[in-house]
């Protein structure tokens, strides 16, 4: 039961309008969930939750350690929507003020799209246009697809078959007559962000992290699909990371669809090296990858990831779950996030419990953070090959030049035309050695991140060594 909680990759719409009139019960029975986000509410400490947004209603709702903070206001009483950057660099906050108060909020993960979604609602709201059952449901299904879980009894719901007659409303800023909610151009934005063009074309996630722990959270200089076949197809990619963490044995299956899911599922066995002076220094591995059927290439991909350690201490009590999300930023960038969760068959003991989460945490940590430098390394890797790959083809095209200028190019018949040839061969040099230039400038600047992502990689692999020879309690239950 528990393992099929987890491969859900979030809540349907429809619990989640249910948890939005559970938390806010004082609004009217009228108002409907239409979007919520994941944020943060910047307070004295950062407060993570969920921005959830009616027709009339901006609420957000934290549970920090049972410490409850709950946000309520009408989209009219908004006097000013913002975008903002986190410590004045991070473009991925929001300000959203009232005449009497000013709420940050931060940590979205798509800022841009969050914000136009806040401010047509908001726009709207205060023209008084209210929307109709087919633009409502609509702009849902455009946020959470098709699989919302109602049918068409409940309430006022409208299928995605039944807003394909839903007439497309002109786009004008000067006459916003109502919500343009078919038309997917985007409205003008505050002039100070423009500058924000990576965040503007980030693919927003359609997955949620695991509730455990978040481990990597990094833009990499490399399309979301080069990155999938890297972590889930490069099989030299996996064994040289396996080598670098002493992982034997490996053996990968591959991936198999399943007609009655959709989603794509394939099998990783191997063998893990433990440090463990009381008990043995190998255990097995089985793994279990699943591919999500609303993986989009060139979007957008998850994988949920189920890994089962054995011949450790209470290795029946638990398992690990690890979720991976690869999104594009733009053609050449993608964002990498990769969440855990410690899953337990059933309840040990307190002590127990604090024994295995330490042990757990500890290796999951260490390989998640072997993984992203050696991602990072990769990347580096792409971009000096590109660099001394265009210094080549600089090369050439001067080889070229030449080579055409004596052989195909009649030669000059007066003063003029010699002076004018030895012009522009001056300019082409004076190009081309501005080129080399920027080209070595920027490898060697590439090189030496990969020296510093080497040196670092290669302070990982020899640490943790040293730490748990110097730990007197064996850190040894899963390493990963």
């Amino acid at each position: 039961e528990t393992r099929q909680h987890l491969l859900v990759l979030s809540p349907t719409y429809k619990q989640r309008n249910e948890d939005f009139r559970k938390l806010f019960k004082k609004l009217p029975d009228t108002e409907r969930l239409i979007v919520d986000y994941s944020c943060a509410l910047q307070r004295d400490i950062l407060l993570q939750g969920r921005l959830y947004l009616s027709e009339n209603w901006l609420c957000f709702y934290s549970n920090i350690f049972r410490w409850e903070t709950t946000i309520t206001i009408l989209l009219k009483d908004v006097t000013s929507l913002t975008k903002e950057k986190t410590a004045k660099l991070i473009p991925n906050a929001i300000q959203i003020s009232t005449e009497h108060e000013k709420h940050f909020f931060t940590s979205f993960g798509a800022r841009d799209r969050s914000y136009m979604m806040i401010f047509r609602l908001w726009q709207n709201a205060l023209m008084d246009k209210t929307l109709s059952p087919k633009e409502l449901w609509h702009i849902v299904h455009q946020c959470y697809g098709t699989e919302l879980g109602l049918t068409s009894e409940d309430d006022d719901y409208v299928s995605p078959t039944s807003l394909q007659s839903l007439p497309t409303v002109p786009h004008s800023l000067g006459n916003l007559s109502s919500l343009d909610i078919t038309n997917d151009e985007e409205l003008p934005t505050d002039p100070s962000n423009s500058s924000d063009t990576q965040e503007e074309s980030e693919v927003e996630s359609f997955c949620t992290d695991l509730s455990g722990r978040l481990h990597i959270n990094t833009v990499v200089r490399m399309s979301v699909d080069k990155l999938h076949d890297l972590l889930f197809s490069d099989t030299h990619f996996i064994q040289h990371l396996f080598s670098q963490r002493h992982f034997t044995d490996l053996s990968v299956h591959e991936w198999q669809q399943d007609s009655s899911s959709g989603n794509s599922s394939r099998v990783l066995s191997y063998t893990i090296a433990i440090n463990n002076p009381l008990g043995p220094k190998t255990a097995p591995v089985v793994e279990t990858q699943t591919l999500h059927k609303s993986s989009t290439r060139g979007e957008c991909y998850v994988v949920d990831s189920e890994v089962i350690t054995s011949g450790i201490p209470y290795q029946d009590y638990f398992y690990t779950v690890h979720r991976y999300c690869l999104t594009s930023v733009n053609k050449h960038k993608s964002r990498l996030r990769v969440s855990s969760d410690i899953c337990y068959r059933k309840q040990p003991w307190s002590l127990v419990k604090a024994l295995i989460e330490k042990n757990t945490w500890s290796g999951i940590e260490e390989y998640y953070r072997h993984l992203g430098d050696l991602v990072v390394l990769v990347a580096l890797n792409m971009m000096l090959f590109y660099k001394l790959w265009a210094l080549e083809r600089a090369a050439h095209t001067l080889e070229t030049w030449h080579s055409y200028s004596l052989t195909d190019s009649p030669l000059p018949q007066t003063a003029g035309e010699w002076a004018q040839v030895l012009q522009l061969q001056r300019q082409f040099h004076q190009a081309q050695m501005n080129k080399w230039q920027q080209i070595l400038q920027s490898s060697v600047t590439l090189l030496d991140q990969m020296k510093q992502s080497l040196e670092k990689l290669h302070r990982g692999m020899i640490t943790p060594e040293v730490q748990q020879e110097s730990e007197s309690e064996p850190e040894t239950l899963t390493d990963q």
